[in-house]
């Protein structure tokens, strides 16, 4: 089967007639003449997944084969419609998404214990230096990009769809990203790296009855249960068991009450996160502090759920789980030409272009990806402990 005809069956099989009506809220097509929706999102994935950097002619081309009787101008007409049709192409991967690369609801027991379990993360993807001024990256740090798009995805473990789904420049900050949950229902467990801690936003769970799970920021202050402040380092060089799970209160002002897990790591792990943030912080002209080299010798997670709700082993199971959304990160950048697009492209078609080729990837790759990720909750316990 051709890459036209898997897409299109997958479109059909997954949106359907849906694309139509979907084109029609976002105003991409106002009266139905040459194009659907359907076939308008069928001319562009397909032209795109066929040729990354597609001219005017290409989806010219593809839309003679798909029959349509369309000229060119009447196809840069669309494109020209600016915020409708990245509007229409973004809700359409959600789509997608949701109903392409879902799995069936997880039967896991540790995820049975939460209403619902949110992971969210990012990834960035570098552009054209020339297009720095659209969507800026973290340029003038050796080895990053001046332009840049992120990807932030939330999904739910516990059932297996996808929540949220938002596009931004490189330079967004992670904490301040629509995924960055700071109102959920009770019972509701959220997990996100460090690129999201935010000390009033945990509290803020904490109040609804919400739980989260976190590694520990280096930096923050810590005390202990009393208030007390303590030297984090000192205390857990003292510990011969290579395990420490106490109640701790973080920071100067929010003073938030939570539980600290920190897990010994063998040295050969150490070492290798030493190394990493030795270039890391070399590329950016910095010096990594004694200290928090020394720190990198233990994983260190923070959590509102007690002990008696989850264990420790648990709670890095549960941390590890959002290993799902990176490996469906990974799957998109392997074909590495998502930043590529036409030389004269507008920023609004370049997202256009963007969230295209998402589509048109995630169609392809959602069985695999289903595949990669089922039952990884329910493996973490058998494997090495951080």
């Amino acid at each position: 089967m051709n890459i036209v005809q898997t897409v299109a069956t997958t479109l059909q099989e997954n949106l359907g007639k849906e694309l139509d009506q979907l084109a029609r809220d976002c105003q991409v097509i106002l009266r139905e003449r040459v194009f659907t929706g359907q076939s308008l999102l069928l001319m562009i994935v397909a032209t795109l997944l066929h040729n990354p950097e597609a001219t005017w002619t290409d989806f010219h081309i593809t839309a003679a084969r798909l029959g349509l009787q369309v000229t060119r101008p009447a196809i840069e007409k669309r494109f020209a419609a600016g915020q409708p049709l990245v509007d229409f192409l973004r809700r359409a991967l959600e789509q997608a998404l949701r109903k392409a690369v879902v799995g069936k609801p997880s039967a896991a027991q540790l995820l049975q214990r939460f209403t619902a379990v949110l992971v969210g993360d990012a990834s960035t993807i570098a552009l054209p230096d020339e297009l720095a001024d659209l969507f800026p990256g973290c340029g003038g740090v050796v080895g990053t990009s001046r332009a840049a798009l992120k990807i932030q995805v939330l999904w739910d473990l516990k059932t297996n769809t996808l929540v949220q789904l938002d596009v931004e420049p490189g330079r967004a900050s992670d904490a301040k990203s629509p995924i960055a949950v700071t109102e959920a229902k009770p019972g509701t467990l959220l997990v996100y790296d460090l690129g999201y801690f935010d000390l009033s936003r945990f509290a803020a769970l904490d109040r609804q009855k919400a739980k989260y799970i976190s590694r520990l920021q280096h930096g923050v202050q810590v005390h202990d249960s009393d208030g007390k402040p303590l030297n984090l380092l000192a205390y857990l060089q003292k510990e011969t068991t290579g395990l420490v799970d106490r109640e701790v209160v973080l920071g100067v002002s929010e003073r938030l009450r939570c539980r600290l897990i920190a897990i010994a790591v063998p040295d050969e792990i150490a070492n290798r996160r030493r190394q990493q943030a030795r270039e890391t912080a070399k590329r950016k002209g910095r010096t990594p502090s004694a200290e928090y080299l020394e720190l990198l010798g233990w994983s260190l997670f923070i959590t509102n759920n007690a002990a008696t709700e989850l264990t420790w082993k648990e709670v890095v199971v549960l941390y590890r789980a959002r290993w799902q959304i990176e490996l469906l990160f990974k799957l998109w950048k392997s074909h590495n030409q998502l930043a590529r697009s036409r030389a004269e492209a507008s920023a609004l078609e370049i997202l256009a272009v963007f969230y295209a080729k998402l589509l048109g990837w995630s169609c392809n790759i959602g069985y695999g990806w289903r595949r990669r990720v089922r039952g990884r909750v329910a493996a973490c316990p058998r494997r090495r402990w951080p």
